[in-house]
């Protein structure tokens, strides 16, 4: 018997609810894109939908109360500071050795 023949008759011998569960997490893994065939922003918007769905997970079993949108803050970026002498970055890897 092959390993799939094998599964199947497993499956089979589970209750109806868990058959459902085994359906949906093999739909959602075929319909998932491997993360190498994936584009930067699309690997962006995965990991985003995965903190969206553990907030669903999490609200569904009654551990939060509330599901809060994603906050987009622009990052300011500050001036660097001037400093006297040579540069902090030779200080420090003087400082490591």
């Amino acid at each position: 018997m092959s390993t799939v023949e094998e599964i199947l008759t497993a499956v089979k011998q589970l209750p109806p609810d868990e058959q459902a569960e085994v359906k949906r997490r093999l739909e959602a893994m075929i319909h998932r894109p491997n993360r190498e065939e994936m584009s930067g922003d699309e690997v962006r918007q995965a990991t985003g939908d995965l903190d969206e769905r553990i907030q669903r997970a999490l609200y569904d079993a009654g551990l939060i109360s509330e599901i809060k949108p994603r906050v987009k803050r622009p990052r300011e970026r500050r001036p660097p500071i001037r400093i006297k002498g040579k540069p902090l970055s030779e200080t420090i890897i003087e400082d490591r050795r």
